[in-house]
């Protein structure tokens, strides 16, 4: 799968997929890490294969608590192209000026920093970022995955603590559960995330995220997004011809 956000992801805390190196294994079945190893490759598959896509997410922030109930939408188009090149144009914005200013627009901006080399370094789940344990197998949407627990190996913005489903078809990210390693936010003393991902054709894009945070002031915020349908959306075949495989190995 493609990570193609940030938390925002996290949000959020939301662009691009994570592995690591561990324990734990399968009866016969493969180790944590070579199923991370093996998704790092496919995701490097899909995201070459990825040249370009268009969609209209819905970002929606809910506040409740000592300060009243608030809520706040805002659509955004956003138009891709590869490599990496994003477009985010605001459509519309309704409801708490306040929280669209100071929430929806900061995580839109997070979105944009998270593009950055670095970020999709440390964002990334490799070996060198996470530890992962592989604790069983579940069925999700029909389809068979590995559940695997990964831990940080240094908590900043970008990294999280929690579970990933891969799928065994095709070693794709199918989910996210967790929390970020370190607050987004001073005023937020607690927040996890649940983030869902769907196929399209050969390639994984975002589905769904839903982040809930508890706000050191009093109160519980729940911020959703919705990445849309990808009415546009195109990609080559997996299969490696001489560019891919060289672009591949440039990526490595």
């Amino acid at each position: 799968m493609i990570r193609l956000h940030r938390f925002g992801r996290m949000a959020g805390v939301g662009l691009v997929g994570m592995v690591m190196g561990a324990t734990g294994a399968a009866a016969q079945g493969p180790t944590a890490n070579e199923i991370v190893t093996r998704m790092l490759e496919k995701n490097q598959e899909r995201l070459v294969a990825l040249e370009s896509y268009e969609t209209e997410r819905t970002y929606r922030v809910d506040y409740k608590g000592t300060g009243g109930h608030h809520e706040a939408e805002m659509r955004i188009r956003v138009e891709y192209t590869a490599p990496e090149r994003k477009k985010m144009t605001v459509l519309s914005e309704t409801g708490s000026k306040f929280l669209c200013q100071k929430i929806l627009h900061k995580l839109v901006e997070s979105e944009e920093e998270a593009t950055a080399k670095t970020n999709r370094t440390q964002m990334s789940l490799s070996a060198e970022n996470y530890t992962a344990e592989l604790e069983g197998e579940e069925t999700l949407d029909g389809i068979r995955t590995w559940v695997l627990k990964v831990v940080p190996k240094v908590d900043n913005k970008f990294t999280y603590r929690g579970r990933v489903w891969v799928s065994q078809d095709d070693y794709a990210m199918m989910r996210v559960v967790g929390e970020p390693a370190k607050n987004p936010s001073w005023w937020i003393n607690h927040a996890n995330f649940d983030s869902r991902y769907m196929r399209r054709g050969e390639v994984w894009v975002p589905q769904r995220n839903v982040s809930t945070s508890h706000v050191r002031i009093g109160g519980e915020a729940t911020l959703t997004i919705d990445y849309g349908e990808y009415a546009v959306l195109a990609a080559r075949p997996l299969k490696q011809g001489p560019e891919q495989a060289a672009a591949l190995a440039a990526m490595r």
